[in-house]
């Protein structure tokens, strides 16, 4: 029998599970993982750090675009149309939540995906019990994503939301439904508020059965919302029967 098909000895964790624990401490010894927010090592976004991020009150937000406070009048989208049934964006723009993206966006720090959808996740779910009442117009069957376009995809190697997506929806024990694809190469973070609605119109097209389904969009930032309304309209143009969005982050 070849040595690598042998047992492990009765109690001896198994070669496949202690190598990887290997590689990790010694990687760990040469490079350790510091928080992206502080540089503290330890962890990719420690506690102190966590305990800055500017959470948004579900209770008090705007549920058309996601910023704080606009639960009566809001500033930012002043009322308005949407095809969002609701909104939620789960922090301020703000230090360390604008670092964490980086990190993962643009420097290919893919283990932020997990501490990303655990935010989301947490959000979600403390918001359902918070402010439960404003959210009950949207039930969601499934998860999906706001997708990259082909260039950044090439660019990153990676879609940075569908792994996000991908481990809220196995959280929320939802299933993930790879709905969209993204048209055209510009990063609309070069763009002003006009040039983002303008690039976001048509952008988006459906590329798997929707009809029917109630969908919660998942997307990083929100900034003027354009993004997430045209992905939406896509959607319910294509028969699903209503879009709400889930973003870690609110500019305004």
């Amino acid at each position: 029998m070849p040595r690598s098909s042998l047992p492990a000895p009765d109690g001896a964790p198994a070669p496949s599970r202690v190598l990887p624990r290997i590689a990790h401490a010694l990687l760990e010894l040469l490079s350790p993982t510091r928080c992206v927010g502080c540089e503290r090592p330890g962890a990719l976004l420690c506690e102190n750090c966590l305990d800055r991020v500017a959470w948004i009150d579900p209770a008090s937000s705007c549920l058309a675009c996601g910023a704080p406070f606009g639960a009566i009048v809001c500033t930012e989208c002043r009322g308005a149309a949407t095809p969002l049934t609701w909104c939620l964006a789960a922090a301020a723009f703000e230090d360390p939540v604008p670092r964490l993206i980086r990190a993962y966006k643009d420097h290919g720090e893919q283990r932020a995906a997990y501490v990303i959808a655990e935010l989301l996740a947490a959000y979600y779910q403390a918001a359902q019990e918070r402010a439960g009442e404003r959210l009950v117009h949207c039930a969601p069957d499934a998860v999906t994503f706001v997708p990259v376009t082909a260039q950044a995809y090439r660019r990153r190697g990676f879609d940075h939301m569908e792994q996000v997506a991908r481990i809220v929806a196995e959280t929320l024990q939802l299933p993930l439904v790879d709905a969209l694809a993204k048209h055209g190469s510009a990063d609309q973070r070069s763009f002003g508020r006009q040039g983002r609605l303008e690039q976001a119109r048509g952008a988006y097209e459906v590329v798997t059965e929707v009809n029917g389904r109630s969908l919660l969009l998942l997307d990083d930032v929100i900034t003027t919302g354009a993004t997430v309304n045209a992905a939406a309209e896509a959607l319910l143009a294509r028969g699903a029967s209503q879009v709400a969005v889930l973003a870690l982050a609110r500019v305004w």
